[in-house]
């Protein structure tokens, strides 16, 4: 589920904070009982074939700004994960933009949570499929705003989840 990114506080209920310890209290006695290494070892799970690899499908993006008031979807924005020559499926990849707070009227992630309102984040976490390909069309929204408007230049990154390598990169751009 994707965070949101607005720069604001936002109240935390106790029950999420306490399944949050939950979560982490076994991760954090793992690795001093068993030295580390089998934490380590389920965390980073070796890419079959080698080093995973990742690429989109161009190197920058541009889109025309939006005409209307409302978020129009971009189209195009594929990304791929390989080890060696084979497709990585199943693996969490973590998207993001670079300089999200400016230009959060110009490009950002939105997902849509039923009849709540929709939400901008500066990020979203989405599986490969069994291609190793991800297609962001259906969460990439572009508004009215121009990049350039705003003197910013974003950058969409891509990463595996947990950890800190980035794969891939590609400008962003709305004009």
């Amino acid at each position: 589920m994707p965070e949101s990114i607005d720069g604001g506080a936002r109240n935390v209920r106790r029950r999420t904070v306490l399944k949050g310890v939950g979560t982490l209290l076994p991760g954090l006695l793992l690795p001093a009982v068993a030295g580390g290494t089998a934490a380590a070892a389920a965390e980073s799970r070796p890419a079959p074939g080698g080093v995973a690899q990742g690429a989109f499908s161009a190197g920058g993006y541009t889109w025309q700004a939006a005409g209307s008031p409302g978020p129009q979807a971009v189209s195009g924005v594929v990304f791929t994960l390989a080890a060696g020559a084979l497709p990585l499926a199943g693996r969490r990849v973590r998207f993001s933009i670079s300089e999200f707070h400016a230009v959060g009227r110009s490009v950002w992630f939105e997902a849509a949570a039923g009849r709540k309102s929709l939400r901008r984040f500066g990020y979203v976490d989405l599986d490969t499929d069994a291609a190793g390909t991800v297609r962001l069309d259906p969460w990439l929204r572009l508004g009215a705003v121009p990049t350039s408007a705003l003197g910013a230049r974003p950058v969409l990154r891509a990463q595996l989840v947990g950890a800190e390598t980035i794969l891939a990169s590609a400008r962003l751009a709305v004009v």
